[in-house]
């Protein structure tokens, strides 16, 4: 009994020492985004684990990791992974693999897992946006094909009186060049009819 009261009276001001905050939001592109998460402790931590919840109070892990502070770097595994490395009471690591219907409130979790006692806090959350790109790209599909329409539908007015032109050209010059056989035609005839009637003098003639 003796032994619990000093662990109690002992180990009490050290729990209360760890303090997790974050920042209030944060906005993410192309499927990543940064994350810091800041502790304080009267303890100097060898050994931890950084742990990151989506949802104000739900324990959907997103990523998790021991990190032991000789080599302070960390990676996990998974569709949506974690980056980072802690250093100077901050945490800093970037979230891979959201999408724009990932965007939540996302939670860090530090955990002093040696030297003892055992520390665990939760921070406040912090409103992770992420900006979905596929929309963008859709977005700007769209516009460009609707351009694209715009500039072949303009293109096809100015074209459209061409195709006139030509077949009036084309009809000018037929009834030009009919106009001109027309003529030789005339002329062959007169000329024709002329020979015939000295033909017809000198025959009277004789």
């Amino acid at each position: 009994m003796i032994i619990i009261l000093l662990t109690i009276i002992l180990y009490t001001p050290l729990g209360i020492a760890l303090h997790v905050s974050q920042p209030y939001r944060v906005e993410g592109k192309a499927e990543y985004v940064p994350l810091h998460c800041l502790f304080r402790s009267k303890l100097r931590p060898e050994e931890m684990q950084v742990s990151l919840y989506r949802g104000l109070h739900g324990q959907e892990r997103i990523c998790s990791a021991y990190v032991n502070m000789s080599e302070p770097y960390f990676t996990t595994d998974g569709t949506v992974h974690c980056r980072g490395n802690i250093s100077s009471g901050r945490v800093d690591m970037v979230i891979y693999g959201l999408k724009g219907e990932d965007t939540d409130i996302y939670r860090c979790e530090v955990e002093i897992l040696y030297p003892p006692p055992y520390l665990s806090k939760v921070g406040n959350g912090t409103v992770v946006y992420i900006q979905d790109t596929r929309n963008c790209s859709t977005a700007f599909t769209q516009g460009q094909s609707h351009r694209q329409i715009s500039e072949w539908s303009s293109v096809s007015n100015d074209a459209g009186p061409l195709p006139l032109l030509y077949a009036i050209l084309i009809i000018t010059s037929c009834i030009f060049i009919l106009q001109i056989m027309k003529m030789i035609w005339k002329r062959r005839d007169t000329g024709s009819m002329a020979l015939m009637a000295s033909q017809k003098d000198s025959y009277s003639k004789f």
